[in-house]
């Protein structure tokens, strides 16, 4: 996934409005940002996750099959975030805004909307059989735009086919799975290839002809989402917080108090850096893209667990307040290590500002385990945001 500059793009000021030829886009475009589409097809996702963690939490709540839960609440979100990380880097490179496209567009955004209707009998009972679907309308027109791609632009041409012919592939290898042999093992062996369609449709021998990537607007795509996951887990936290407020204690006040400092010092984390500067390096884009599933994944989770954490403390549920503050922990930790990959370490940060993120993991967890007190865990979230402001204003004091 390569965004160094290079690439020639047709710019034509009087394009159809139906159809025009896919053309990989300048890397030099200026202000380039998120589209009216890209945030309207971002929508079907803030359902599908909502779907997701909903799921979890009722799992986790009732302490109803938890490992296998775990594990298909990380299994399912790959399945949800793979199609938006690869339809952000096609827009990316070949958004032609013309009809041919929102269209292309819509039908995916109907691919998932069959998976979110897929995630509770894929959750409860490992039925993959809508989600399956959702994957086949979402790739026909995927790969159709491919081949588009293939024949619009010569430059593009062996880098777009092995696109094509690769997610063409590692789909039938799904759907013949799902239908007639079901094992983890020839799962867990797709979703390596599917990982690996883009490692290998970009590395190109003909040097300079493989996709371009805009480094500023996947950096923004990426936070778009990233926001979005927090909402949801924010709403997941409002509602928890309003089924419980008839049976106030002191005890959950604390709870809400650090849930709510969590949740806004995980933005102002995400947030602190800009990494699109260091998206022109091919491996940098890969580690830091693939990295944005641990980011999702886990945003998502901390607000389930933050419900779950509600429902122990209330005793509405059947966790442990104890199993329930480590769970938390556990996916906070997550989200903090894949920020420092996705930042720090693309950012190579050295000293005691390379380690700050995985020292308040560290952190977090032994707050988990020694204190099950949410409100430490806020607190700690809070106390390095205070240190890295205190530091940066003394920075800009100096050199003033």
């Amino acid at each position: 996934m390569s965004s160094e500059p290079g690439s020639t793009v047709a710019q034509n000021a009087n394009k159809s409005v139906l159809v025009n030829p896919i053309l990989s886009r300048s890397v030099h475009e200026p202000n380039r940002a998120a589209t009216p589409l890209e945030l309207f097809y971002d929508l079907v996702y803030v359902v599908a996750i909502a779907f997701l963690a909903g799921q979890l939490h009722h799992s986790l709540t009732d302490w109803h099959h938890v490992q296998m839960s775990i594990l298909m609440y990380f299994w399912i979100f790959w399945c949800i975030w793979w199609p938006w990380n690869t339809y952000t880097f096609f827009a990316s490179g070949y958004d032609t805004d013309d009809a041919q496209f929102r269209l292309a567009s819509f039908m995916q955004m109907i691919g998932v909307i069959i998976i979110a209707i897929g995630i509770k009998p894929a959750f409860q009972s490992q039925d993959f059989m809508l989600i399956m679907l959702g994957y086949v309308v979402m790739r026909i027109p995927y790969i159709l735009m491919w081949l588009k791609v293939a024949r619009d632009d010569e430059g593009s041409r062996r880098v777009a086919l092995r696109y094509a012919i690769g997610v063409f592939i590692v789909q039938c290898g799904w759907t013949l799975t799902v239908l007639f042999y079901q094992s983890w093992t020839a799962w867990v062996l797709l979703l390596i290839a599917e990982l690996l369609v883009p490692w290998f449709a970009e590395r190109s021998t003909d040097k300079g002809k493989n996709t371009k990537y805009h480094p500023e607007h996947l950096e923004e795509r990426m936070g778009l989402l990233t926001i979005i996951v927090l909402g949801e887990s924010i709403l997941a936290s409002v509602n928890a917080f309003d089924s419980a407020f008839k049976s106030f204690t002191p005890e959950l006040g604390m709870s809400i108090s650090g849930a709510l400092l969590i949740l806004f010092s995980m933005w102002w984390l995400y947030f602190d850096d800009k990494v699109e500067h260091e998206l022109h390096n091919e491996k940098n884009t890969f580690i830091w893209a693939y990295g944005h599933y641990f980011v999702f994944a886990a945003a998502a989770a901390v607000g389930a667990l933050i419900s779950v954490c509600v429902d122990s403390v209330t005793d509405h549920g059947h966790i442990s307040v104890a199993y329930a503050t480590l769970g938390l922990g556990i996916s906070i930790s997550v989200y903090l290590v894949a920020v420092w990959v996705c930042h720090d370490y693309i950012l190579k940060k050295k000293g005691t500002k390379g380690r700050e993120l995985l020292i308040l993991a560290v952190v977090v967890m032994v707050l988990s385990i020694v204190t099950k007190n949410v409100l430490l865990i806020g607190l700690a979230f809070a106390a390095l945001n205070a240190t890295r402001l205190y530091r940066r204003h003394k920075e800009f004091l100096l050199s003033a």
